[in-house]
């Protein structure tokens, strides 16, 4: 690992768990493949103020405080906090239980007036209301009726959440917070290990 851009190994973690997001949002649809990469996003995530801790052991003393401060700050953070739990449960008790989200399409040849209305959280946390239109009958066809597809999933959300935890528990945007949070960290550090390197 010596030889990931700026020796930092706590970057290399960062960008691990950057990585099992992506998988995240690209396997949406398959849930085991979903919780495969989830499960290793949280253990990604988790590690990386400690392998900082470890890295920051090695820099002047003023600066080693100024590290062991940041990192302390960033495990108090309300959302590292949600994380650092959920990993926990993750390695020492079960997979994260979730409550799934999906819309299905229904055709058939009968007269339908409802429309079927779902919410969709984005990975960004966009909320948005979706309502499909009303289903007519096609009065010329004598097909049976058809099925109705496969579902398609828009929301997974975290379905074992601390009473003291109130943001949305959709999964993929708590997971964006916890990069977000964790990239500013990284940087800042970054910068003044390299402040103190000059």
């Amino acid at each position: 690992m010596s030889e990931y851009p700026n020796n930092l190994q706590t970057r290399f973690r960062l960008e691990e768990a950057k990585f099992f997001y992506q998988q995240m949002k690209l396997n949406f649809q398959d849930r085991t493949i979903f919780l495969f990469f989830l499960d290793a996003f949280l253990a990604s995530a988790r590690s990386v103020p400690d392998v900082f801790k470890k890295e920051s052991k090695n820099v002047n003393p003023e600066l080693r405080k100024w590290c062991e401060s940041k990192v302390r700050e960033l495990e108090n953070n309300k959302i590292m906090k949600f994380f650092i739990g959920m990993r926990n449960i993750s390695i020492h008790q079960h997979i994260p239980k979730m409550k799934t989200t999906a819309t299905v399409s229904l055709t058939n040849d009968a007269i339908l007036v409802d429309r079927v209305s779902v919410t969709k959280i984005s990975p960004d946390g966009t909320i948005e209301q979706i309502e499909s239109p009303p289903y007519v009958k096609n009065r010329q066809s004598k097909k049976k009726e058809q099925k109705p597809s496969s579902p398609e999933v828009v929301c997974y959300s975290f379905h074992e959440l601390p009473k003291w935890f109130d943001e949305n528990p959709d999964v993929m945007y708590l997971c964006k917070i916890c990069l977000d949070e964790l990239e500013k960290f990284v940087t800042e550090c970054e910068n003044m290990i390299k402040r103190d390197k000059a």
